[in-house]
């Protein structure tokens, strides 16, 4: 499943080290490295937290415009 986030969102999660889990879709708050794979989720207890970069290049995140957001 591909989760998506605005360019705002992203550059907002970006600073901030947060990490998306590719499982549940909950963002973390701080202390993700851009580039980690496999941190637990503190929503569902997977170990499948990403940092914002490395799901964006896995495919696992992707970019829309703030106007399909509010569709």
């Amino acid at each position: 499943m591909t989760h998506t986030c605005t360019m705002d969102e992203l550059n907002e999660h970006l600073g901030n080290d947060d990490g998306l889990c590719i499982a549940c879709g909950s963002w973390t708050e701080g202390g993700v490295e851009p580039d980690a794979e496999g941190y637990e989720c503190p929503s569902c207890d997977e170990g499948a937290v990403m940092g914002a970069e490395q799901a964006g290049a896995t495919g696992n995140l992707a970019i829309i415009d703030d106007e399909d957001e509010e569709n």
